[in-house]
């Protein structure tokens, strides 16, 4: 159903209609479908807030009679005809890019539900939001590995089948970390790094890389056998080797690199291996200056802000702006257009970033961090696109807002990260971020077995912070690093799922498809 407007505008008839703009026409019957927000949702992230826009309504009645409708700012949708026979709705959806995202009805015990003359029919929307699990390859394999008691061999596609049907229940989709690269001389391949068991890829064909290839066959095939979505992870950080750092910023700094071309052979890749997507991790130095280094400290100096740097970026003459705008360019290219490239299969887009929302005003400053890198790719990138998905790392934050790390308490540094999260929630979504392109990330606590610091969470705790996005209808993310006991965090999705989709159809379900991108 859908196409272009055209199409519509010939199904439609007289479309959605405003009473006052009809002309009365004896025996004539009049229908209407009201949309509303769940009573559970923040105003801040209402559809209606967003003016009902890009929704739709689909009805038909027959064989041969049906319509595509948009509601008014209100959120209703009204139409005449000559018969006063029930209509029954089809779809009730959201149109971004010519790209339907499913809606349901809330408390309607009939997948088609009837329209009757003279009384309209309440649609409450799906609040539906998407859970995901980033985690490495190599970790993942070993949880499967440790629960069939296989440990240090490749898990078979049945294997990894069993476990994700016991424990990964909820879970939308598996994004996977530093996953695939651009290597040296612009191809795009399996990430040197990428190793399970030890066997690591490198830079050529090997038994090792044999290895690893199939641990990946075997998780995507059972990802796809459980109806989860499985993306890959195109990372480049600091902490990996240096050659492969430097050659990705002078790549991604240069004006006259080819985002068009690198999209597609990303695109191939992902083909290549039934990828559903990718996931985008880019926390490289170089990129723009810290707010610790020369050129920022000589900024301050004079009196301004790094919103003020960021404002002035794009038409500076000062070659290191120069250099961090080219950057934010080309990432903006790159990811819209490989977005596109990747809508036609559902697949979808997504980045590592910050909230940009400062914590003592609670104001939403887009693009303006302390990390070049990180202000290189701001959340509105996402805005308008029907498949990218903003991922905001937001482990440390309450302790940025002031957190209790300092105090030594657990429960004051963890009320302190549940006021900053909501606060990004709140802010993003006042000003005018729709929530269908964000979610929320956090650290997990097993991550303190590998000396990272701050921002942990318990799973009890995470399913406490399912409430809160819930509210704001945003997803959530963990980032988790637990390779011991397969009942831990992993079998935590069903729990996030209960608390975050309460009532909710099912991922399985042809509707009720997570809110931030298609699945």
């Amino acid at each position: 159903m859908g196409g272009s407007t055209a199409d519509r505008s010939s199904r439609a008839g007289t479309g959605c209609l405003r009473s006052e703009n009809r002309t009365a026409v004896v025996g004539m019957a009049d229908f209407e479908v009201q949309f509303t927000d769940p009573s559970f949702i923040e105003p801040s992230a209402k559809e209606s807030a967003f003016g009902w826009k890009n929704s739709e309504v689909v009805v038909f009645r027959g064989a041969d009679e049906s319509q595509v409708l948009q509601p008014d700012s209100s959120g209703s949708c009204k139409w005449s005809s000559d018969k006063a026979d029930s209509w029954s709705i089809s779809d009730i959806r959201r149109r971004v890019q010519n790209v339907p995202y499913a809606w349901r009805m809330d408390g309607q015990s009939a997948l088609i539900p009837k329209v009757e003359a003279g009384a309209p029919l309440r649609a409450v929307v799906s609040a539906r939001a998407r859970l995901s699990l980033w985690t490495g390859l190599a970790n993942f394999t070993k949880r499967v590995a440790v629960f069939h008691k296989i440990d240090g061999k490749i898990p078979s596609a049945q294997q990894f089948e069993a476990f994700m049907s016991k424990f990964c229940g909820g879970m939308d989709d598996l994004s996977l970390i530093a996953t695939i690269s651009r290597r040296a001389d612009g191809s795009v391949d399996l990430s040197p790094e990428l190793a399970v068991f030890g066997h690591r890829v490198g830079k050529s064909a090997s038994k090792d890389r044999a290895f690893v290839e199939q641990v990946l066959k075997n998780l995507i095939s059972a990802c796809h056998s459980q109806g989860i979505q499985v993306t890959a992870g195109y990372e480049v950080r600091d902490d990996y080797d240096k050659q492969t750092q430097g050659d990705f910023v002078s790549f991604i700094t240069s004006r006259n690199s080819d985002m068009t071309d690198h999209a597609t052979r990303i695109r191939d890749v992902l083909d290549n291996w039934s990828f559903d997507g990718v996931g985008f991790d880019i926390e490289v130095n170089g990129i723009g200056p810290s707010d610790q280094s020369d050129t920022m400290k000589a900024w301050f100096k004079q009196g301004k802000t790094i919103k003020d740097w960021v404002t002035a970026r794009p038409t500076s003459s000062d070659p290191v702006a120069k250099k961090e705008q080219a950057a934010a360019d080309n990432l903006q290219k790159l990811y819209q257009t490989l977005a596109q490239l990747l809508i036609t299969k559902g697949r979808f887009v997504s980045y590592a970033t910050a909230a940009f929302v400062d914590a003592k005003s609670g104001n939403f400053d887009d693009g303006v961090y302390i990390f070049g890198h990180t202000r290189v790719q701001p959340i509105g990138l996402a805005a308008g696109r029907a498949n990218m998905i903003a991922r905001i790392m937001a482990y440390d934050e309450g302790f940025q807002a002031g957190g209790g790390e300092k105090s030594g308490k657990p429960s004051t540094a963890q009320d302190s990260l549940t006021k900053r999260h909501v606060q990004i929630l709140k802010s993003i979504t006042s000003a005018g971020i729709h929530p269908s392109i964000v979610q929320l990330g956090i650290k997990m606590e097993s991550l303190k077995d590998f000396g990272m610091k701050s921002g942990h969470m318990t799973v009890d705790q995470a399913v406490s912070r399912c409430a809160d996005l819930r509210r704001f209808r945003t997803g959530l993310i963990t980032f988790s690093g637990s390779n011991g006991s397969p009942a831990d965090e992993v079998a935590a999705f069903a729990r996030y799922d209960k608390a975050l989709n309460e009532s909710e159809f099912t991922r399985r379900h042809f509707l009720g498809v997570p809110f931030q991108a298609p699945h």
